[in-house]
């Protein structure tokens, strides 16, 4: 009986053992399998972020890349190689490729461009829109003449002349002739939205003088013919009303130190880059502009010279644009100092050429026409086709408007005014 006892102790012992073997395998099996599991969930979220997707008619998993598209306005209609899919700001997933990819909205001139999609990368669609007809707004009424725009793009100075005021019957108009300075900023509710005046015509006659701005866009130099034949120079203040205007002993000396100041920012500018390519902008470039945000440069090449090749490997997702590093003189062209990328733009003979605030887009201003097209030389606009005077166009800080000097009634008056053209 004991025995018998004894044996059955041993056996529930063994099953007891036999038991927790069997649960310790069953939970490392289950351990192993949620850890798989875990895995493979993350194996596929992870190739899903990177743009793996599973094609059911060829039933194949591939690589697909995403297209990010927006547009200033937003809300535009967006065709992928002619076919609707959506509406901008958004992501529209693809195979790897080339799209044409299509921006429209009503009113607004359609933006369209060839784009290369790569695996698992980013490509960029950002446009632009500009208005089909733009309307036209007074900014002045009594007659201007010698508009120049500020350095920094946020002023437009010009003189009112005496000569018109001295025509009418109106005494109070006549101390509006002088010097005036328009900031090209929309302010808050619409503060100091006009005009201001910085010099009267009674202190300096100015009808005839010519305006220069400082290189820090804070003070302007007057040069006025004077009856003996010569010039006489003058110094104010942009940014306030001047009692006086200054003489300026020796005229060179000013416009010596001027060259000097923007030699200077230009050699500050140029420091950043490689200096291979500082090699090549200052033997083979002329320089026009750098973009406002100092990204770009627009130049025209001077001499035959090839742009070296400073990022290695190149970036992905960049600007798919082709590009020409070969420079062919009298040329002009774009280089994006970021993504190392140089596009020829045109002849120098046919353009006249100048950034708009967005740092994206150049403006070609020709005789009766102002065009407007992307930093790369694609999507070529017409923004206005009529009449303005000496191809003068200043650009508003927000790129919404641009500033132009024209004669809609040429028999009421034989001077010009400033209007505002909204292209957006």
């Amino acid at each position: 009986m004991a025995i018998y006892f004894h044996s059955t102790i041993v056996r529930a012992i063994i099953a007891q053992q036999e038991l927790s073997m069997a649960a310790k395998i069953l939970h490392s099996v289950t351990t192993l399998i949620t850890i798989g599991i875990i895995l493979c969930v993350s194996a596929i979220l992870i190739a899903y972020g990177r743009g793996y997707r599973f094609d059911i008619k060829q039933k194949t998993i591939g690589s697909t890349g995403l297209i990010s598209i927006t547009s200033d306005p937003t809300g535009a209609h967006i065709a992928i190689d002619g076919k609707r899919v959506g509406a901008t700001n958004t992501n529209i997933s693809v195979k790897p490729g080339w799209y044409t990819v299509t921006i429209s909205k009503e009113g607004y001139q359609t933006w369209e461009k060839k784009i290369r999609v790569q695996g698992e990368v980013v490509a960029r669609a950002d446009a632009m829109l500009f208005s089909t007809n733009p309307s036209l707004s007074t900014l002045t009424t009594t007659g201007v003449t010698m508009p120049t725009l500020s350095p920094d793009g946020t002023k437009l100075a010009f003189i009112i002349p005496t000569t018109y005021m001295e025509a009418t019957s109106d005494s109070q108009l006549v101390s509006r002739a002088g010097i005036w300075v328009l900031d090209l900023i929309d302010k808050p509710l619409g503060l100091n939205r006009d005009a201001r005046q910085i010099l009267k015509a009674q202190t300096l006659y100015t009808d005839t003088g010519k305006l220069f701005w400082s290189p820090d866009s804070k003070q302007l130099l007057i040069d006025v013919p004077t009856v003996k034949g010569t010039i006489a120079s003058y110094l104010v203040e942009a940014d306030k009303m001047n009692d006086f205007a200054n003489p300026v002993a020796v005229r060179a000396d000013v416009i010596r130190d001027w060259d000097t100041q923007t030699a200077i920012k230009t050699k500050e500018k140029l420091a950043n880059l490689d200096p291979n390519l500082v090699t090549i902008a200052t033997s083979s470039m002329r320089i026009i502009a750098f973009s406002p945000d100092e990204r770009t440069i627009l130049y025209q090449a001077t001499a035959s010279a090839t742009i070296p090749t400073i990022l290695t490997p190149a970036l992905v997702g960049t600007n798919s644009t082709p590009e020409i590093r070969d420079l062919t003189p009298n040329m002009v062209y774009t280089y994006n100092i970021k993504e190392d990328k140089n596009y020829q733009i045109g002849e120098i003979k046919t353009l006249n050429l100048q950034w708009l605030p967005t740092s994206k887009q150049v403006m070609n201003v020709s005789k009766d026409t102002i065009q407007i097209m992307d930093m790369d030389g694609t999507n070529i606009r017409t923004i206005y086709a009529g009449p303005f005077w000496d191809a003068f166009v200043a650009p508003w800080t927000n790129a919404g408007k641009l500033v132009i000097l024209t004669n809609l009634n040429p028999t009421a008056s034989t001077l010009p005014n400033l209007y505002a053209i909204n292209i957006r």
